[in-house]
């Protein structure tokens, strides 16, 4: 039987959600610009990295906590580097790939997005499951 009542799971929840609030800035900026797919695309894969970076420090131990949902955040900060980089100048460069293939993925959008959206859905449902059970 798990410790937690489903109030302190969707507690935990919040937490996770809670700090992508601030993503929504950046969003206005890519609408603006017309470039909401890439938003999405990069924001996806910096959450995917971050779950399974929380997840695999639950499996070895660690407990879920109220700053679980700054990982996402800061992974998906770091796979946005290179639009940064461009408001500034640069065009995106193939060396970009180090902040979590960000260019590559710019190639491959469409299928991206369609991989990188119910993978972040089963990495919540998988932290969700992992939060019951800690």
């Amino acid at each position: 039987m798990s410790k937690h009542t489903g109030i302190v799971g969707w507690r935990s929840i919040f937490w996770l959600l809670g700090p992508s609030v601030v993503l929504l800035l950046g969003l206005q900026e890519y609408l603006r610009a017309g470039s909401a797919p890439h938003f999405f695309l990069h924001a996806l894969m910096g959450w995917d990295v971050g779950m399974i970076l929380l997840l695999a420090a639950m499996r070895v131990g660690r407990s879920p906590t109220r700053w679980d949902g700054w990982v996402p955040i800061v992974c998906v900060l770091y796979a946005q580097i290179p639009d940064f980089l461009y408001l500034v100048g640069p065009f995106h460069r193939d060396w970009m790939d180090v902040f979590l293939f960000h260019v590559s993925l710019d190639e491959i959008l469409p299928v991206a997005l369609a991989v990188l959206a119910p993978l972040w859905v089963l990495l919540l449902l998988g932290y969700m499951h992992a939060v019951q059970r800690a």
